[in-house]
């Protein structure tokens, strides 16, 4: 194996499509500096030189590094089918609205990413994909009332799937990135909700 930028390359596209594989995405740039974090951790852990240190990060390395990624975010059930999960958390019918309109938020805010335009491409699709499970699930069942307010069940892994996702679009725009076609002035308020909506999400995904 050579070394060099084409090897550095060959490692990103096996790191990107094995956490595609899981059902998450990263970008480019972050999973090379992931590569590089490693080549940098196994050089100083083998006491070898870089060179060496990548003769250790093969196929199946890089897709152990995707899966401990993965393992992080073990609560969302990564490349799961979460139509089918268990539905095990309840959620409001009027938090699912607010939900469902704050990834639509945030597919606004990702849009005008100009960086990496495939991790663009993946993250709209990811959030496309959530607000349907999301209609899905709501639609497939027959809210129950509980003290005047309708309640579905839904998997606690999509809940904290959602919270991050929304939580992930809350820092975008608290970074100053304004969604396409938004005025800025609606900028902190919609910080405020996305957090707080995640907040509630992670809250009901955890029983409470």
């Amino acid at each position: 194996m050579t070394s060099g930028r084409p090897w550095r390359d060959s490692r990103v596209e096996v790191l990107l499509a094995s956490v595609s594989d899981l059902g998450m995405s990263m970008s480019r740039a972050a999973a090379g500096e992931l590569i590089d974090e490693r080549v940098a951790y196994v050089a100083a852990q083998m006491r070898v030189n870089e060179t060496t240190a990548r003769t250790y990060l093969t196929d199946d390395a890089v897709r152990g590094l995707a899966q401990s990624l993965a393992f992080s975010l073990v609560e969302e059930a990564p490349g799961a089918d979460l139509f089918i999960a268990p539905r095990d958390a309840r959620l409001p019918v009027r938090l699912a609205g607010r939900v469902s309109a704050g990834l639509a938020e945030a597919m606004r805010i990702r849009i005008v990413e100009r960086d990496d335009l495939e991790h663009t491409r993946d993250s709209v699709a990811q959030l496309a994909h959530a607000i349907g499970v999301l209609g899905l699930v709501v639609a497939d069942q027959v809210a129950t009332d509980l003290e005047g307010e309708p309640w579905v069940l839904a998997p606690a892994a999509l809940l904290h799937r959602l919270a991050r996702y929304l939580g992930a679009a809350a820092d975008l725009a608290d970074s100053g990135l304004i969604g396409y076609d938004t005025d800025p002035a609606e900028r902190p308020g919609l910080v405020r909700a996305l957090r707080d909506d995640a907040d509630i999400l992670r809250r009901l995904a955890g029983g409470r």
